[in-house]
């Protein structure tokens, strides 16, 4: 691992251009864009040969999309791989992160820019991984990379049967200097599940599973079982706690506590002096014990002894007792939580049927509706059995069901719906006043726009145009959009006007860039 002091990615690659191809992790979309525009102003790494496969390969998708890379900066990228360089992000259409995808594969880019989330590709290793910085966004605050991340990040460098080490450049963050290059592959966080206890979850248990069944599967899933590990792991740790705490009883003396002890005299006269400072010399008592204190030592003399071992083993027990401590709420917090699963269980199960999905293991109607979703079950449900889907017009369907799950980012910019949404905030906040958890009722009104614009035949160009989205978010919400169509499609099987309902939304929808093939 070495450490490249460098702004401009050109500097950086010329230091590592004899251990190319190179993956550049960034932590922004953007920045991933306008560096490798940077770097494309100065390099171009491929001969005449290799430049007109990558043509090749552009023309097929545009044969297919042509539009493809007439949008926004789009042109730039297309420019950029015939120099052998791209970039990846979540903001890309799934087209183009396809193209791009191929490209690298293939071994026609020799530098490609990329987020975080390439790195989970498997199949997409490089004799070297750079980093443009340590630290990211996740959601609540700028912070630096976890050991996990970065050696998941760092762990792209080297090709099997092609490099015989991988290198890894860490540019220096002038302002944070010191957050630079302390990772450590021995200090990797564990990876630990957390089993999510959903309406869904509730109801199938219920629909399929014994008591017993139920039980088992509360208490001995895979999150259970990493617990009940670090519960031994635990248990071993404070066991050598008590074993280095018994060894230091071996370093007291027969007059450990007693008045000739130097170490219990110290601490009389430490008790002395605190009693006659200005905070404790008023307070009742204060005088008198002081008067005791200083009886105790005239009366007592103190013995000479090695007292400094006699302090170290105090020190050492001290911190011995605080670790285990320590290691006592670790034990607590993982004895609860598995309670915790059942109390969640429970919880959920009287929700559900105090909303009329259930009865013990009777099944109503929405019980039945809801068993068929697997995402925010309880609001898909409500807004079905309340003949909002059946009444609205059928682009308003689109838009309302696009917001469902959808937490809008820092800054995405979307134009208001052209329609109301008073209705479903209305429902959501009657759900909220029966104490269902806001957890279950996920909504956003931001997609609104995009799903009924797209419905009404807009072009994925008129809405990158009328928001702040890039083209992989705006198929993002599309997409998702049809898989929820599908899963009230399916759970509509007693009710055939919507089931036919649906599909038609789904059936118009589903097109160009955005289709999906099930």
């Amino acid at each position: 691992m070495e450490r490249v002091e460098a702004e401009n990615p050109s500097v950086a690659i010329e230091a590592v251009q004899d251990h190319l191809p190179a993956l550049y992790f960034v932590f922004g979309r953007a920045r991933t864009e306008e560096l490798a525009s940077e770097l494309g102003r100065e390099w171009d790494f491929l001969f005449q040969d290799e430049k007109e496969k990558v043509l090749q390969a552009i023309e097929e998708t545009e044969r297919e999309h042509p539009e493809i890379f007439q949008r926004g900066h789009r042109r730039i990228l297309r420019k950029l791989l015939q120099q052998g360089i791209g970039y990846h992000h979540a903001g890309l259409s799934p087209i183009l992160k396809n193209l791009v995808e191929r490209l690298y594969e293939n071994r026609l880019l020799w530098v490609l820019f990329c987020t975080e989330t390439f790195a989970a590709g498997v199949n997409f290793p490089a004799a070297t991984t750079l980093f443009y910085s340590c630290r990211k966004w996740d959601g609540k605050e700028f912070r630096t990379l976890m050991n996990r991340e970065f050696f998941q990040m760092a762990g792209r460098a080297g090709r099997r049967g092609f490099d015989r080490v991988g290198h890894v450049y860490i540019k220096i963050d002038d302002k944070f200097p010191e957050q630079t290059g302390f990772f450590n592959e021995g200090e990797v966080e564990s990876v630990y599940g957390r089993l999510t206890i959903s309406p869904n979850t509730v109801l199938s248990l219920l629909k399929w599973k014994t008591d017993e069944e139920i039980e088992q599967f509360l208490t001995q899933n895979f999150s259970a079982y990493q617990e009940r590990r670090s519960e031994r792991e635990i248990q071993g740790l404070l066991e050598q706690l008590k074993g280095r705490h018994g060894q230091m009883e071996a370093y007291f003396c027969d007059q450990r506590g007693e008045a000739s002890c130097p170490l219990q005299r110290r601490k009389l006269i430490r008790e002395q002096k605190r009693l006659k400072s200005a905070k404790y010399k008023n307070r009742p008592g204060s005088r008198e014990r002081i008067n005791e204190i200083k009886r105790f030592l005239a009366e007592n003399q103190a013995q000479r002894c090695l007292h400094e071992v006699c302090a170290d083993a105090r020190d050492e027990q001290e911190a011995l007792n605080y670790q285990r401590a320590g290691l006592m709420n670790q034990m607590n917090a993982i004895k609860q939580q598995t309670r915790r699963y059942i109390q969640e269980y429970q919880f959920v199960k009287s929700v559900l049927e105090k909303l009329g999905y259930i009865h013990d293991r009777e099944f109503y109607a929405r019980g039945n509706f809801a068993l068929e979703l697997h995402v925010q079950e309880i609001f898909i449900t409500e807004l079905v059995f309340s003949g909002l889907l059946e009444e609205l017009p059928p682009e308003d369907v689109a838009g309302i069901l696009a917001g469902v799950d959808y937490v809008p980012g820092r800054r995405e910019f979307v134009p208001a719906p052209p329609y109301d949404p008073t209705p479903v905030y209305e429902l959501r906040e009657e759900l909220l006043n029966a104490e269902v958890p806001p957890q279950f009722l996920v909504w956003s009104n931001t997609p609104g726009f995009v799903a009924h614009a797209w419905y009404k035949g807009e072009s994925l160009s008129y809405l990158l145009e009328h928001t702040s989205l890039q083209e992989g978010d705006v198929v993002s919400i599309i997409r998702r959009l049809i898989d929820l169509l599908r899963q009230i499609d399916d759970a509509s099987h007693s009710n055939p006007p919507l089931r036919e309902r649906v599909r038609e939304i789904r059936r118009v929808i589903d097109r160009d860039e955005v289709a999906v093939v099930f």
